[in-house]
């Protein structure tokens, strides 16, 4: 939703503009962009990052590095991530205490 410089080994959040609701079943998960690391620079430094259904209202980001040695720009609307749904199951057992707020880093936070 932005343009954003990322220097050399520094990391990043970089915004999206966008919040998802999703269902108390339900996860959007984010990849890195399998080009990203050779044609750009930089990397998903978590990997995937997992946007659970308490994070909305809130905009989901990518935690970015810069792996070049070079400073790394991401131009407004550029392609860097990919999102995917996935529902997902409980067993009977999952009694999970306590309300999550949500936000960025929020599990197991107490």
């Amino acid at each position: 939703s932005e343009t954003v410089t990322i220097q050399p080994d520094e990391i990043k959040m970089v915004s999206t503009g966008l919040a998802v609701q999703l269902g108390d079943d339900e996860v959007l998960k984010l990849y890195d962009r399998s080009s990203n690391p050779v044609k750009r620079g930089i990397a998903l430094i978590n990997s995937v990052g997992i946007i659970d259904s308490d994070y909305y209202p809130q905009e989901f980001k990518g935690l970015f590095m810069n792996i070049s040695k070079e400073p790394v720009t991401i131009s407004k609307g550029q392609r860097i991530m990919q999102r995917v749904f996935v529902k997902y199951l409980t067993t009977d057992d999952d009694n999970a205490n306590g309300k999550r707020t949500g936000g960025f880093g929020s599990t197991g936070e107490v």
